[in-house]
């Protein structure tokens, strides 16, 4: 600080104040804590908005014209968010969008995609139209999965603003989600960081917490756990798996296993009480899921899905660094464009994973061999960092196994077990979608080893040293962030002409059609389904939900028995249709719109 009788106006601290105000030294220290917290966040919250910028510059540069992902299953979930928005209005049928009608219960044919209704509702009654609601929450979303992970990395675990900024941002923008942006379930990841930090708390403070306060803390993790599993199945069912792959590798290690069981042990009632919120909370997911899975059964082993090796070398599409390599590997490959398993993380990432994982082998080994206190009340301060560190490599030992797991070599994978023992396993298809939740211990991996590498170089003596070595771990994190990157170009649809084109195809809909589908203007030449069908499925959905009519058609994870209706240039189309027809029983003037391809 400034001698003392120097006035200061420091407008990055929100204000003056001069000696008058600064003569005590607790008032310094704490204008100094203030200033520091707003620094600290003004630089996290820019970098966030780097990492949004870049990932949607499009979307910002036409002015929010363009909507953040291709023309495919955006407008799936484009349709089942307005769903939700529709069942507010009182407009819809909670379990039962308007679509395969007159099945009901299709809900449950696929994600359910909750985390985004708050916003995207207030986006729709502030009078914005679907996709640009949509496109707007996906944004705001993602800037809130770097938030949620940052807060997580530095007000948790502690770790500085250059280790937690890195983690948050490989966190929020990593290779394999934004390769995932045509399925728009898997981008709002920020309840995991929420999750682990919540039972973090839990744990690190369980000493000092009281029984309501340990309850609460349990029972929003367990809230945020089911929200997640609304929101997408896949991220919330491999986010349990990974954590019974935790506990697992724990429990061997009386260190662990005592700073687990004493803290449940002294919250016994909370711990029971966040158990019933989750249980109570899982009961509406099963209400929804399990007719779904009694009518149309489960996935099977799908190996087309479930990584190789070389899925590890797989980036987007226009990757700013890999992009050439990547196309080169699919053009040489048997299979197609293997949307599905493009898992790699770049180069140096991968370097740094595996430099991590020997070092969380010799955490193991070096923590597990020191005498664990016979209790939490005996545990000083040097206990804590070996228990902290002992935990660090089991996380990273759970993150290789589920790893491992989820690989088939020459088609043979350890999956077929979990497949076959876990529950819910048979509901995953994309197997691969597994390293998108892995992106949160690797987060809080990579946070540690940069913030263990910074305080190797302060130690250094020589200053040109310390420069060196810093300006050597800056351009190396800033390479391994930016090899999760792609151009995004062609990713994106505009959302003008596609109001306008639903638009005239709703006005073509008469106004006395009690259900409807749709149908080609041109027929095929044989009964082969087309990847462009799913548009006429969509687009017979949007206009459904514009026009508050009954469809039909549709298109989900999952489709009803005996439905036959997708591929709506076949020759049989209209024979389909009547047989639906006649087998439902469906009364009333069941129109038919015809749609230009």
């Amino acid at each position: 600080m400034p001698p003392v009788g120097i006035s200061l106006k420091h407008k990055k601290c929100g204000g003056e104040f001069s000696s008058s105000s600064a003569r005590e030294g607790g008032d310094e220290v704490q204008l100094g804590r203030k200033c520091r917290k707003f620094l600290t966040w003004l630089f996290a919250l820019a970098t966030g908005a780097l990492g949004i910028w870049q990932v949607y510059h499009f979307q910002f540069s036409s002015g929010f014209d363009l909507f953040p992902g291709p023309r495919g299953d955006t407008r799936l979930t484009a349709y089942l968010v307005e769903h939700w928005y529709q069942i507010l209005l009182g407009h819809a049928d909670l379990l039962s969008p308007a679509m395969f009608y007159p099945v009901k219960g299709t809900i449950g044919f696929s994600d359910i995609n909750l985390a985004y209704v708050p916003v995207y509702s207030l986006l729709r009654v502030w009078g914005h139209d679907i996709f640009l609601s949509l496109g707007l929450t996906v944004i705001f979303l993602s800037y809130l999965n770097f938030i949620s992970c940052f807060v997580l990395l530095n007000k948790v675990l502690k770790f500085n603003i250059l280790a937690s900024c890195t983690g948050a941002m490989f966190f929020a923008f990593n290779n394999p989600k934004l390769v995932q942006t045509d399925h728009l379930q898997l981008q709002p990841v920020f309840l995991l960081p929420v999750v682990v930090g919540l039972v973090l708390v839990f744990f690190l403070e369980a000493e000092s917490l009281t029984e309501k306060k340990a309850f609460g803390l349990l029972a929003l993790a367990a809230l945020c756990l089911n929200l997640q599993l609304f929101t997408s199945f896949y991220i919330g069912w491999f986010f349990v798996l990974w954590c019974f792959l935790l506990l697992v590798v724990s429990f061997p290690f009386r260190q662990s296993r005592l700073f687990i069981l004493e803290a449940i042990r002294r919250h016994w009632p909370a711990a029971i009480g966040g158990m019933v919120v989750f249980v109570l909370g899982f009961v509406p997911f099963l209400l929804v899921y399990l007719p779904a899975v009694r009518s149309v059964g489960w996935y099977g082993i799908l190996p087309q899905y479930i990584p190789e090796i070389r899925s590890h070398l797989l980036m987007a599409d226009g990757n700013y660094v890999w992009g050439g390599l990547t196309a080169s590997i699919l053009k040489n490959a048997s299979a197609g464009p293997d949307w599905g398993r493009r898992i790699g993380i770049g180069l140096v990432p991968s370097v740094a994973w595996i430099a991590v994982s020997l070092f969380g082998i010799w955490l193991i080994k070096k923590y597990a061999k020191i005498p664990a206190p016979r209790n939490r009340t005996d545990m000083n301060g040097q206990s804590w960092n070996n228990i902290g560190y002992l935990f660090l490599g089991l996380m990273i030992l759970a993150t290789n196994l589920l790893y491992i797991i989820g690989l088939q070599y020459r088609g043979h994978s350890l999956w077929n077990y979990v497949y076959l023992s876990f529950p819910g396993a048979r509901g995953i298809r994309a197997v691969a979608r597994y390293v998108i939740v892995l992106a949160l211990p690797m987060a809080i991996a990579f946070a540690f080893a940069v913030q263990y590498g910074m305080q190797g170089v302060t130690r250094r003596k020589n200053g040109v040293a310390r420069v060196c070595l810093a300006a050597a771990m800056l351009i190396l994190i800033t390479f391994g962030l930016f090899e999760q990157l792609n151009s995004g170009d062609g990713q994106y649809y505009s959302i003008s002409a596609e109001n306008a084109r639903l638009e005239k195809l709703a006005a073509k809909l008469p106004e006395n059609c009690s259900a409807f589908y749709v149908a080609a203007a041109a027929l095929g030449n044989n009964n082969q389904e087309d990847f462009g069908d799913q548009n006429y499925m969509h687009d017979a959905m949007l206009v459904s939900i514009r026009r508050h009519v009954p469809t039909l058609n549709g298109r989900s994870g999952k489709i009803p028995p005996g439905w036959s209706l997708r591929n709506v240039r076949a020759p049989e189309y209209e024979q389909n249709v009547s047989h639906w027809i006649e087998q439902h029983k469906l009364e009333g003037n069941v129109c038919r719109l015809e749609i230009d391809d």
